[in-house]
Parts: C-alpha cells; sequence; structure tokens
C-alpha cells in the first residue's frame, strides 16, 4: 500500500494532476435496509455465529469540515481475539478518516434474490500507476497492497459509536474482495489517508488518464447524517489556456484541496434536462454528471458573480450549488491541464456531452 504522503510528493513531481475509470463489477449485497448483513450474527463474543468479534467500529470526530466519521474502536483490521498483533499490511489506526465515492451507486435495497450490487470503485480493473509503476485497482481490503482507497471491511455487524446513528450503519457483500464492506446510509466506506486528524482524500477528484489513478469519481467525508461532506464550495474563474477547449472565462469549482497546493479548479457545467431550482440528475446520471455540493454558504473568487450563487436541496438531503438558479456539476471524464509541476486547472471537454436526456454547458461567470 502506497502512503498518500508518497503518492502526492511524486504526483507533484512529475507535474501530473491527480484528477483520475472503473467499470462496475458485480457484487452480492446481505439484505436489509441499508445493506446489512450477518443476518444470524448476533451478541457473543468468541468468533462464532453470533459473535462481534472482528467488527469494524465507526466513530465520529471533528473536523475542519465539522463532524465527519472515522474508523473507530480499535482500528480497522483489529481482531479482538489477538489485542496486541495488527493484521499484516494494517495501516489504519483509530481516527483514520472515511470516505464514499460518487461513483458508487447507493447500496442498500439489494437483498440476496434482486439485482447484484455493482460497485463503481472496484477490484477487478486496475490501472498502470506513473507514480507506483505497476498495476492498481481502485479498492480492495485493507491490507491489499494495490487497493487505491481500501474498503473498510468487518467479519461482523460494524458497531456504532459516539455520534453514529446505528439505524444508518450496515454493509454490502463484495464478491470482488470476498468480504464485508460497511456501509453508512447506503454509502460504502473506504480509507485513504492513515491515521488521525488527516483530510487528504476530501473532495479527491479521479477522472481520466493518462493521469495516475482514472477511477471517474470524485471522494468525500462522510457526515453522522449520512451525507457527503463536502466542505463549502468555493467557486473561481478559468482563463483560457493553450490546451482548453475554451475560449472565454469558465466558471470552476475547487477540488483537491489538501492534496495540491492551492486546489485545482475543475470547469463546471449546467444540464439542460434540469429546471431553474431543479435538478433533474439522480442515480446513474450524478455518477457521470456530479453535482457541485456544498456544507455551509458556497465562498466565491474574483470575477464571480456572489449574486448568481445560490443553493438548492437534492432529494437525499445535500445542498448543490446553483449559478442564475441553475445546478452545476462537474464531469466524471474531465480531462486535466498541468500548467506547471503545482499548478492545474481542467479542460472543459464535458461542453456538449449528451445524456441521460439532457446535454452539458460550460457557465459563463
Amino acid at each position: 500500500m502506497k502512503t498518500t504522503r508518497f503518492k502526492i510528493a511524486m504526483a507533484l513531481t512529475s507535474g501530473a494532476l491527480l484528477l483520475m475509470v472503473a467499470p462496475a463489477t458485480f457484487a452480492s449485497a446481505s439484505p436489509g435496509g441499508f445493506g446489512f448483513g450477518f443476518g444470524h450474527h448476533h451478541g457473543g463474543g468468541d468468533g462464532r455465529p453470533g459473535s462481534n468479534r472482528g467488527a469494524a467500529v465507526v466513530s465520529v470526530t471533528s473536523s475542519p469540515y465539522g463532524q465527519v466519521l472515522v474508523v473507530g474502536g480499535s482500528g480497522a483490521g483489529y481482531d479482538p481475539s489477538s489485542p496486541n498483533a495488527d493484521p499484516q499490511g494494517y495501516l489504519y489506526p483509530p481516527g483514520s478518516s472515511l470516505y464514499a465515492a460518487s461513483i458508487d451507486p447507493i447500496a442498500f435495497g439489494w437483498g440476496p434474490f434482486g439485482p447484484p450490487y455493482a460497485a463503481g470503485c472496484n477490484a477487478t480493473t486496475s490501472a498502470v500507476s506513473i507514480v507506483e509503476g505497476g498495476p492498481e485497482t481502485c479498492a480492495g481490503p485493507e491490507t491489499d497492497a494495490t487497493a487505491d482507497w481500501p474498503a473498510l471491511t468487518t467479519l461482523a455487524p460494524p458497531i456504532a459509536g459516539p455520534g453514529v446513528n446505528r439505524g444508518l450503519l450496515g454493509s454490502v457483500f463484495r464478491t470482488d474482495l470476498d468480504a464485508y464492506q460497511v456501509t453508512y446510509a447506503g454509502h460504502p466506506l473506504y480509507l485513504f489517508d492513515p491515521g488521525p486528524n488527516s483530510f487528504v482524500g476530501e473532495d479527491f477528484f479521479e477522472t481520466v488518464g493518462p493521469i495516475l489513478y482514472p477511477w471517474e469519481t470524485a471522494w468525500y467525508l462522510v457526515s453522522p447524517s449520512g451525507q457527503f461532506n463536502p466542505g463549502a464550495a468555493n467557486l473561481s474563474v478559468d482563463t483560457p489556456q493553450s490546451g482548453t477547449d475554451y475560449t472565454s472565462d469558465v466558471l470552476a469549482a475547487e477540488m483537491l484541496p489538501n492534496a495540491v497546493p492551492n486546489g485545482v479548479p475543475v470547469a463546471v457545467y449546467t444540464f439542460s434536462a434540469d429546471t431553474q431550482w431543479h435538478s433533474n440528475c439522480y442515480g446513474a446520471c450524478a455518477r457521470e454528471f456530479i453535482p457541485v455540493t456544498t456544507l455551509g454558504a458556497p465562498t466565491e473568487q474574483a470575477g464571480v458573480n456572489a449574486g448568481a450563487v445560490g443553493v438548492i436541496t437534492r432529494w437525499d438531503g445535500t445542498q448543490q450549488v446553483t449559478y442564475h438558479g441553475h445546478p452545476l456539476y462537474i464531469y466524471n471524464q474531465e480531462q486535466p491541464l498541468a500548467l506547471s509541476a503545482t499548478a492545474f486547472q481542467s479542460v472543459g471537454n464535458g461542453n456538449g456531452v449528451t445524456a441521460f436526456g439532457g446535454t452539458l454547458s460550460l457557465v459563463t461567470p
């Protein structure tokens, strides 16, 4: 398993942008409202049916983005039967941040007799990494050295720590991982940066190659309410450069705020199937056209018309940023553009893309 510091440092040195597809692979889900499994595993503590041995614990901590979910108890992969021995390759102690991916479908509602669960971030398709020099997968168990975003797995029903809503905590069986992955409000949970008080994976955008990890997803911290926690959206203006598909200024949203110096402005779009103050992009649409969400009032940099910036509430309770009343999106196959070893923006190649009954259009600030 690579460390985040190594990954970021090498990427910046190579001048490669950490904007990064993973085709869906099938997994079967356990029954229950939120994909909660282990139907026969309740009570006990000796590892037999009815045991909590090896149960993942999810807790809540304060962060610069408010309250978020983290690994609780004694850490991911902890086995109470061996309290003094960490699993081989174990890297994620208590307090390690937990993330959810925009590319993953909501996991609840997938029963053993229904359609198989298709994880967007999976372990079956790998890419050759500039940093690692070999194959990588989007997901894997916590000890998988080839996993970019290891799944938070559990051997028994996951345990809700203080501040965690037990009714939102569940699990889904991943055949590609041969393990149960912990879910929260239907979002499969993943790890990235080991150790407490580290939030490098927040607003981490990985899109098309040839750069690094092309998983075509955005990553977010998760709030105790079960929503993506993106922090306050920050809008800016991108000017045309050699290599961009636009010839006049366009609106952008900051991504990768903790991974790249000053973050990365990513072009935003409106979707013609929407109506003013209302989004019609959900499900598969929102996995390809990722809503620009915010927790708290959005902020604006120079050149953005602050009076045009607004917010609407999506059906899941998340707050989507609008401009002149039109909901904003980023394109999951946005192409990165390196201006220098540490400065980046995006190409704007989503302009004119048509799918899900509508077309994306760049936004004039």
